[in-house]
């Protein structure tokens, strides 16, 4: 295994704004990079700096390649980076370890948790019917119909979960989100067929890229915590499999009242 370590310099006043950009930029980018096998940020303030050192893990010189390009010694920056550092270090270090914990730790959580995902949206859910289950046979009308006058209907459970999942995956990348941009739930478009459709289509793809990307967690990234909140990655993904299970219950409920 191989660290890569960078350092940079920016103002202390500016400290958390930066890390949050270095979340959104390069930990993104490393994390999702084949080979990599996780991200540290290390911060030291001093006065009115504040120095951060950046170390990622790879299995190979061929993984940091796919990262940075052919010069491996190079450092890769992003268009906003000058706004932030006091000088853009042109190089970093390279280092061969020799002593690490347990690596696999994070990643078996990582691949259950992703696991548990896949089965509350397809099947095989500890809890009963999956939400794509129920979904199979519900027609347009059936889930634009309101057999309970006080209760949202299944279209509208649908773009809820669809949305705020969405939000759960881009916080898990980085963003610092706070709600879906098209509302907690999303206008239901005229109710055809090829409408409702595209709008299942659209929550499969939506769980599945959240599905991914809770698998491919390291250790450290479920400790940390989610960007503009108190709790940790890990919790937001336990609260996104409570969120499904809930609403998919309540889709439950409504096929049984006669949607």
């Amino acid at each position: 295994m191989i660290a890569r370590s960078w350092d940079g310099v920016t103002e202390a006043a500016r400290a958390d704004e930066y890390l949050e950009y270095v979340r959104r930029t390069g930990v993104s980018d490393l994390v999702s990079t084949d080979g990599n096998r996780g991200v540290y940020v290390l911060r030291k303030l001093e006065g009115e700096r504040a120095h951060f050192r950046l170390v990622s893990l790879w299995d190979s010189m061929d993984g940091i390649r796919r990262f940075a390009g052919e010069d491996p010694e190079q450092a890769r920056y992003y268009p906003e980076d000058a706004r932030y550092l006091s000088h853009l270090e042109p190089r970093v270090e390279h280092y061969q370890v020799l002593i690490a914990p347990d690596r696999d730790r994070g990643q078996r959580e990582a691949l259950d948790l992703g696991d548990e995902l896949r089965r509350v949206c397809q099947g095989d859910a500890w809890h009963g019917p999956a939400l794509g289950e129920l979904l199979a046979d519900v027609s347009p009308a059936g889930a634009v119909a309101r057999p309970l006058a006080t209760a949202h209907t299944i279209w509208e459970l649908v773009l809820h979960v669809a949305a705020w999942s969405d939000v759960i995956r881009r916080r898990l990348e980085g963003e610092a989100v706070e709600e879906p941009e098209r509302g907690d739930f999303p206008a239901v478009p005229e109710p055809t067929a090829h409408a409702w459709a595209a709008a299942k289509a659209e929550l499969q793809a939506i769980h599945e890229r959240l599905q991914e990307r809770v698998a491919g967690l390291t250790a450290a990234e479920l400790d940390a915590k989610v960007p503009g909140r108190h709790f940790s990655a890990r919790f937001q993904v336990g609260s996104a499999v409570r969120h499904i299970v809930y609403h998919t219950g309540q889709i439950g409920m409504l096929k049984k009242a006669g949607a």
